[in-house]
């Protein structure tokens, strides 16, 4: 016996929900295609609930992390002794600029940036720059004209 013409529950991926739809057409017996009833979109039949996704556990998802349990990213050791011997060299009264994407900065410079702390600026361009932190060797930006929220 046929179904075609006949009411169905099915996933409606319009609309997002499983509701009634009339099918459309069968293969070899079998529910081919729909159209939903309360939207009239028409497509494959998928059945009246759309397969659950596997849950990946957080630490195995592309940048996801589990607060203190995350691993950090591994600190070149060279780096860190490099930067501990800068910090030491430093006076105390030395300059530390705060990192702003407004600024300017020079080989050199000291700046103290809001994530990654203390860093020492190794190399300029005209707008990045190579800084030396604790953590390693990072590429920020610099001379980035700031966004007006009252313009566009």
């Amino acid at each position: 016996m046929s179904l075609v013409g006949k009411n169905i529950d099915a996933f409606c991926l319009r609309c997002q929900l499983t509701l009634a739809h009339i099918v459309l057409y069968e293969v070899a017996g079998a529910v081919h295609s729909v159209k939903c009833k309360t939207c009239g979109a028409e497509h494959r039949y998928r059945g009246p609930k759309p397969a659950k996704k596997r849950e990946v556990p957080a630490e195995r998802r592309p940048g996801g992390r589990l607060g203190s349990a995350a691993k950090p990213n591994p600190v070149r050791p060279a780096d860190a002794r490099q930067w501990e011997l800068r910090s030491a060299e430093q006076p105390p009264d030395a300059a530390i600029w705060d990192y702003r994407l407004s600024e300017s900065y020079e080989k050199g410079d000291i700046i103290a940036h809001a994530h990654f702390g203390r860093g020492f600026v190794e190399q300029v361009t005209a707008d990045r720059m190579e800084v030396l932190f604790k953590e390693g060797r990072k590429q920020l930006a610099m001379n980035r004209r700031p966004v007006d929220a009252g313009t566009e």
